[in-house]
């Protein structure tokens, strides 16, 4: 994080642009401010979201970076972790709560309950708690 907030003209960076105002690619740096892309550049045209852009930095502000890209736009590197039933997760926690004795069954309970709130936390953000 602290690399981004040291910038400097010239530095080159590889930004993933994501959505903007009225769709218009931009990025994002690790310290919250915004990358905007120069629209003098050749490859400004090719830019969307979902891409890895890089180039170097032209303009440095308290809250935001212009980019000049230097190359066309690639698209993003998208990883997907895979999934599981969040169900047979518990039911393997509350049966190895059952099969173990005394201090051993701390970890399986205190992981059981991080997983309880964070089942709240998410109905509460979606507005069914």
């Amino acid at each position: 994080m602290e690399e981004y907030q040291k910038l400097v003209l010239g530095e080159k960076l590889t930004i993933r642009t994501v959505p903007g105002r009225e769709g218009k690619p931009i990025g994002r740096l690790p310290d919250g401010r915004v990358v905007l892309f120069d629209q003098n550049s050749q490859y400004f045209e090719m830019l969307a979201p979902g891409q890895s852009v890089e180039g170097h930095v032209i303009v440095i502000t308290e809250n935001y970076v212009i980019l000049s890209p230097t190359s066309e736009p690639e698209e993003a590197v998208v990883v997907h972790y895979p999934t599981f039933d969040m169900d047979d997760v518990i039911e393997d926690l509350e049966k190895l709560i059952e099969n173990v004795s005394g201090n051993a069954e701390v970890i399986p309970r205190a992981l059981l309950r991080i997983i309880q709130l964070n089942q709240l936390l998410i109905r509460i953000l979606k507005g069914e708690a």
